[in-house]
């Protein structure tokens, strides 16, 4: 992951390109339907925030050590999104609170953070990521855009983008698209599932819903890498999951 993080750039652009024409069929469908007008400049403004995360997020790793950046960035983000959601949604109930604790002891059990660096790179993270989770659903909850134009518009945004910057480095190179191929397909893919559901749950369910994907890398270490399963896996385990069960109950 670390490694695919500092290829970010390269990474992204090829991405961009290999979606642009499901993209652009996108926007023309939005246009005729009447729906660009308002799709395009909350698009803009998640395409800018979600750049700013990821160069953030090259900048940590590079920072700080892997592990610490990933627990604490995964760790502090429903955190931050709970909290800065409050002025729009209201406080959220006592469980939710309890909730959102034990997803991030969960997160941080699991991933055994006791020392090294990257607390504040990762708390960066964090910030970036709750930055673009609020806007994001923002968007779709209350200005009403669709999810598939609004995924379309960043993603043109970005390419625009990232081949300006690229090309003044003469960097654009179409070598690694078989790696990119998955990758163009499964991020949106997966990104406009959680774009959907903050249209139908608060946005901090959502951000505190998206740290089961620890729990479910520590389930494939352990069911497809034969990894040993330890006290410590279970506890954090459990605690994610309580902690997500919670948050669910309560919003």
């Amino acid at each position: 992951m670390k490694k695919a993080t500092q290829d970010g750039p390269q990474l992204a652009w090829l991405c961009a390109v290999i979606a642009a024409p499901v993209s652009v069929g996108l926007l023309v469908w939005a246009g005729l339907q009447g729906e660009l007008a308002k799709t395009w400049p909350a698009g803009l403004v998640s395409m800018v925030l979600h750049t700013a995360y990821s160069v953030v997020l090259r900048w940590a790793y590079k920072a700080g050590d892997f592990n610490v950046v990933y627990s604490v960035s995964r760790g502090a983000t429903p955190v931050i999104v709970t909290l800065a959601a409050i002025p729009w949604i209201g406080s959220p109930p006592p469980q939710v609170w309890v909730g959102v604790a034990a997803v991030v002891v969960g997160v941080m059990v699991m991933d055994r953070v006791a020392s090294g660096r990257g607390s504040l790179p990762g708390v960066a993270v964090a910030g970036c990521s709750a930055a673009y989770t609020l806007w994001d659903g923002y968007a779709i909850a209350s200005l009403g855009v669709s999810v598939l134009p609004y995924l379309a518009v960043t993603n043109v945004g970005q390419l625009a983008v990232l081949s300006l910057v690229l090309g003044r480095r003469r960097r654009l190179d179409f070598s690694g698209w078989r790696r990119a191929v998955p990758i163009a397909v499964l991020t949106p893919a997966s990104y406009g599932l959680v774009l959907v559901a903050m249209s139908i749950s608060p946005v901090s369910t959502v951000a505190v819903g998206r740290t089961l994907n620890v729990a479910v890398g520590n389930l494939l270490g352990i069911v497809v890498l034969r990894e040993r399963l330890t006290l410590v896996s279970v506890v954090g385990l459990t605690a994610v999951l309580a902690g997500v069960v919670l948050v669910s109950i309560g919003a």
